[in-house]
């Protein structure tokens, strides 16, 4: 008994037929309730605007990355809420968890010209680990069942 609560628990087994106990995995998540997709979302738009203004040698590819690992955050958070199992959902945080890295890692490459932009950098990038530990905190504990 307690060892079919803690594969219930785990939700690491979608449909998973544990004798008496049947283990549905479905999930109903909407990502524009989640706090972690609001802020992902937020970040996304904010490199988009720290992109435009790179100047000098690589600037373009420079700002193209980070645009694009910001907004791969959001866009993988979205598609693991619309697979609909708890495992495909999981997978999907591991990927948005892996762009939240290569954006965090951009962002600490960029060079502020100004005061102003030094102090917008340090905004994102902590707003980017804020995004990470919540990435890590919905791992844990998906959204339940509906």
């Amino acid at each position: 008994m307690q060892e079919d609560d803690q594969l219930r628990r785990r939700n690491d087994y979608a449909g998973a037929d544990l004798g008496r106990h049947y283990v549905s995995m479905v999930l109903r998540a909407d990502p524009s309730r989640l706090l972690v997709s609001r802020v992902a979302a937020d970040v996304a738009k904010e490199c988009t605007d720290l992109a435009k203004t790179f100047r000098g040698p690589g600037a373009f590819a420079r700002g193209d990355q980070l645009v694009r690992a910001s907004l791969s955050v959001v866009s993988n958070i979205a598609e693991g809420c619309g697979r609909g199992t708890v495992p495909d959902f999981r997978r999907f945080l591991l990927h948005a968890r892996g762009s939240a890295q290569e954006t965090l890692a951009q962002l600490r490459l960029v060079e502020p010209a100004t005061p102003a932009q030094r102090s917008a950098l340090r905004s994102l990038q902590g707003r980017t680990m804020f995004v990470l530990k919540l990435i890590s905190r919905l791992y844990a504990h998906p959204p339940p069942d509906k």
